[in-house]
């Protein structure tokens, strides 16, 4: 701040100096000017006045001629006296000699200010010859005074006009310097995009209204809203509609809050609330009620969610940011937790959502530096066991060599939204490596409900197959029976485009979800996967044999194949081939493998296959494999 009041002291010191040098200037070039303006006059009067005593004395003529001799100058011409500036003239003939020699009355000999006393000579003519000359005596002091005293009341007015525009002038500019600091304080305390106080300030009040409250002994509430998933309203509408529905979400927000709560824009999608203990207790649900209607912009309406932190001072809340870390954790909850909800910070809650919270963060990091892997699992014909397909199943492996389980981080990726990308990565890798296996067999891969929520499922998918080359026949996306909540048109239809493109359907879990015969016959599934708690209860429990039996019926009379799921023993691998089904699964026929093992895997499935139709008399080489 010093370094940039030096030179502008320098630069007004400066800008005096050469102000007060063409003061100086001016001065002298105005009493220059007004001199030769006066000297000037007086030399045309005095002209005037010459010729007008040669015009007017008919007898000069004879005087000039008459004999000098001893005789004294004549000081009187009659009635034609000096008068003004002339103080005198002098009259002289050919020879030099002086003739008239007149004084103006009561005047001194010569001029009152020297300076301004000069003398003019004029020739006296008759008949075109000369015959003598006159000289005056002028003194310009009389019209010097007159002109400087006009000049005086002249700059006496550009004065006071000068000072008159430079006071409007300093007025204007403190005017529009109290502005621009009015303005630049709106923009340092206010967003931009909002007009609302932005993070700096926002934080300000909080630590206001915290010590308030310590000093009142009552409570602040503060709630952090973040708008979920805005970052794809950006993508798809583009950052000017953004803005105008972050606008939007502000005028909505103060109009529900009131003049009493503090609303602001901390940053991009996210809001903040201060609210005091008495307009608190009812925040909650106005916040909440807040995105209930959507936003109309345009021709567009457009739906708007929000995930909710809030947090409550207490008695041992020490200060505001401790408050906010609160709030932060609360908001991170809700997020977490699928958004388009209100979390208000407690200790168990948010110790609870530490942990799905870290494993959020995994996920986020898996996404972006390509961190999933897939390994396959084997399913076989239940009569034969000869290899059929492979199941995909995607993990989670830590930097730290940490196995995050596919039951731990599915319903966090799909939280957080990224089930959508995962999904589709996990299609792709799979179609790439079922590409390089013998033809003969298959790859099943998962599919999570919401994504079917974009509407954008059978293109991708198409991509995915013309991509990668391979036969859609040979590929089988498994659904679980969540698919049934809600609306189910939407979804039953992509399936319907799914099989169309020649891909097969099936119906993972059956009967542990929301089993219900009505929709087995509403979707032709191609296949039915029974849960492998079916498979284990049955060992023990004569109903759940029963059960079993039954399911395996109901697919058969609905032309579906039949998948026995958790088959670890040959009791269950025997007891589901009994039963009729089609194929099984199970850690008794292999555990899920990586890539890297799926080779050895096929050439070792084939050539037991052969032995045992050979009856362990033929051996058989990868190359016979791969041609199959």
């Amino acid at each position: 701040m010093e370094s940039q009041k030096t030179p502008r002291f320098l630069t007004n010191a400066f800008l005096f100096c050469v102000g007060a040098l063409l003061l100086i200037v001016g001065i002298n070039f105005a009493r220059i000017e007004i001199n030769r303006l006066a000297h000037d006059k007086a030399i045309d009067l005095a002209h005037g006045w010459s010729t007008q005593i040669v015009t007017n004395t008919p007898f000069l003529p004879k005087i000039l001629a008459a004999p000098r001799g001893n005789a004294q100058p004549i000081r009187n011409l009659g009635n034609i006296q000096p008068v003004g500036p002339v103080m005198g003239y002098r009259i002289y003939d050919l020879t030099g000699d002086l003739r008239v020699l007149v004084d103006a009355p009561g005047s001194p000999s010569g001029a009152t200010k020297p300076a301004f006393r000069t003398q003019i000579a004029l020739p006296i003519t008759t008949g075109g010859e000369k015959i003598g000359t006159i000289v005056s005596d002028v003194d310009a002091s009389s019209f010097h005074e007159v002109l400087m005293a006009g000049a005086i009341q002249i700059g006496a007015i550009l004065s006071l006009a000068i000072g008159f525009l430079l006071s409007v002038s300093m007025m204007v500019k403190v005017t529009l310097q109290k502005e621009a600091l009015r303005n630049s304080s709106h923009l340092m305390q206010n967003d931009s995009v909002t007009g609302m106080p932005n993070q700096p300030a926002f934080l300000e009040m909080l630590a206001t209204a915290h010590s308030q409250e310590v000093a009142q002994q009552t409570t602040t509430n503060l709630y952090l809203l973040n708008l979920d998933r805005f970052a794809r309203v950006n993508e798809r509408l583009g950052n000017s509609v953004g803005n105008v529905l972050l606008r939007l979400v502000a005028e909505r927000l103060r109009l529900a809050c009131g003049n009493t709560v503090v609303c602001a824009h901390i940053n991009g999608d996210t809001f903040g609330v201060i609210a005091d203990e008495r307009t608190g207790k009812r925040m909650h649900q106005t916040l909440q009620q807040a995105f209930l209607q959507p936003f109309n912009f345009g021709q567009k309406v457009i739906r708007l969610s929000a995930s909710i932190g809030a947090a409550t001072s207490t008695a041992g809340l020490h200060s505001s940011d401790e408050l906010h870390r609160q709030a932060e954790l609360a908001l991170r909850a809700a997020k977490t937790n699928g958004g388009q909800q209100l979390v208000a910070y407690d200790s168990d809650t948010v110790a609870e959502f530490r942990e799905i919270d870290r494993i959020a963060t995994l996920v986020e990091d898996a996404c972006q530096n390509n961190e999933f892997e897939l390994h396959y699992q084997p399913v076989v014909d239940a009569t034969t066991r000869k290899l059929c397909s492979f199941e995909a199943l995607l993990r989670l492996t830590t930097v730290d060599g940490e196995k995050i389980g596919p039951d731990s981080f599915i319903p966090v990726a799909e939280r957080i939204g990224r089930i959508e990308e995962i999904g589709l990565w996990t299609l792709r890798e799979a179609c790439r490596t079922v590409a390089g296996l013998p033809k003969h067999i298959g790859m099943a891969v998962n599919l999570s409900v919401q994504q079917f929520n974009s509407g954008n499922l059978v293109s991708e998918v198409a991509k995915i197959l013309k991509d990668t080359r391979v036969d859609p026949a040979r590929i089988e996306l498994e659904v679980t029976e969540g698919i049934m909540i809600g609306d189910t048109d939407p979804a039953f239809r992509q399936l319907s485009e799914l099989q169309a493109l020649g891909i097969k359907i099936a119906l993972d879990d059956f009967g542990t979800g929301y089993s219900s015969l009505n929709y087995l016959w509403r979707f032709n599934f191609d296949k039915l996967k029974v849960d492998q708690a079916f498979i284990r209860a049955s060992d023990h429990n004569p109903k759940a044999h029963a059960l079993l039996s039954k399911i395996v019926e109901v697919g058969r009379l609905l032309d579906m194949k039949v998948t026995a799921e958790g088959i670890e023993t040959e009791t269950h691998a025997t007891r589901v081939a009994d039963l009729g089904c089609d194929y099984s699964q199970g850690y008794l026929f292999g555990k899920a493998i990586p890539q890297t093992s799926l080779a050895s895997v096929v050439i070792s499935e084939f050539a037991e296959y052969i032995r045992r139709q050979t009856g362990g008399q033929a051996d058989v080489d990868s190359t016979e494999v791969a041609s199959s």
